[in-house]
């Protein structure tokens, strides 16, 4: 492998002007002709992380992830990618496995790593992430997740779910079923499931609460259990990953969703088209986001004033698991 040391001697000049040229500093066009040239003889492309590791500017981006399996995290990972790309800036991704402390290590391990800022799909903001964001220089937005003291890109969760209960009501089920997650998560946990229940509430119908977790697998050994107690007919699942499991356990119990039980979700994934039937559900738009985010964050990095809060409009995709 070519190195820096190799470039400047056939070039004849020295090791730190070939890093001036490199870092798009000041060289003379003559040097700096005898610099490329020997830089396409070898092809060589220079190591831009550390590169960045060695300089006070970087064009790497931080992003912590709650799950690698998400199928939210994934697009708004694309969106991000893209939009990265574009402003010149590549991405680093830590993944946490949906552990709160793991987050806390990957802002403080990134910021190590000279990124220029931070962008968190964040599942509950804690005073830690508070105290870390204090504390640092680097910029950081979150996503999925709002609080008064941070820049964030989120859904207005609570309209989301209001807007599915009002479209799920017209369907006449009078024994309704939510399935959320720990109200840790205030987004989800919390809003979301409040407006399901205080909208169903306003025209006479109880919802009953069930908490479980995001993943599909957790959710299919739920409804395994709770198909086969429970007099719902239909099924209000936070994420259309956890509606996911409740197809699967349907379809092994021999019931048939979208005529023995009715199903629906929050997020638009894109499996859920391709579920039979296709899941009714609210988009939210997860690649808007990934762009969003990153557009805010480089706004932020350049010293340019954004809002606090940024909201991602919501759509009702209405489809056949719900008669």
């Amino acid at each position: 492998m070519v190195t820096i040391r190799q470039i400047a001697k056939e070039a004849g000049v020295s090791k730190s002007t070939v890093s001036r040229y490199l870092n798009d500093g000041y060289v003379s066009e003559d040097t700096a002709e005898k610099i490329k040239t020997v830089i396409d003889k070898y092809n060589f492309v220079p190591n831009k992380f550390a590169r960045t590791l060695k300089s006070d500017k970087s064009n790497f981006i931080g992003v912590i992830i709650p799950r690698i399996d998400s199928p939210s995290a994934m697009s708004m990972l694309d969106g991000i990618d893209r939009t990265a790309r574009a402003n010149g800036f590549q991405i680093l991704i830590s993944n946490t496995d949906l552990e709160v402390g793991r987050e806390i290590e990957s802002i403080y391990s990134l910021v190590q790593n000279k990124v220029a800022g931070i962008i968190l799909i964040a599942t509950e903001i804690t005073p830690e992430h508070l105290e870390a964001q204090e504390s640092l220089s680097v910029p950081i937005l979150f996503i999925g997740q709002n609080h008064d003291s941070v820049y964030s890109v989120n859904h207005d969760n609570y309209l989301a779910g209001k807007t599915l209960a009002e479209n799920l009501l017209p369907f006449g089920h009078k024994d309704v079923t939510y399935v959320g997650v720990s109200e840790h998560d205030q987004s989800v946990g919390v809003e979301r499931k409040k407006g399901v229940v205080e909208t169903f509430k306003k025209s006479g119908i109880t919802v009953t609460e069930v908490e479980s977790t995001f993943r599909t697998k957790d959710n299919y050994y739920l409804a395994l259990d709770l198909l086969k107690e429970s007099t719902s007919t239909l099924y209000i699942a936070a994420t259309d990953n956890m509606a996911m499991g409740f197809y699967r356990a349907a379809h092994d119990l021999g019931l048939v969703v979208g005529k023995d039980i009715s199903i629906a979700g929050f997020g638009g994934y894109a499996f859920s088209e391709f579920l039979t039937p296709p899941l009714t559900t609210m988009d939210f738009h997860h690649e808007l986001v990934g762009e969003t985010a990153a557009f805010n964050l480089f706004e932020r990095i350049a010293g340019k004033s954004i809002a606090r809060e940024t909201t991602i409009a919501v759509t009702y995709l209405k489809r056949k698991s719900v008669i």
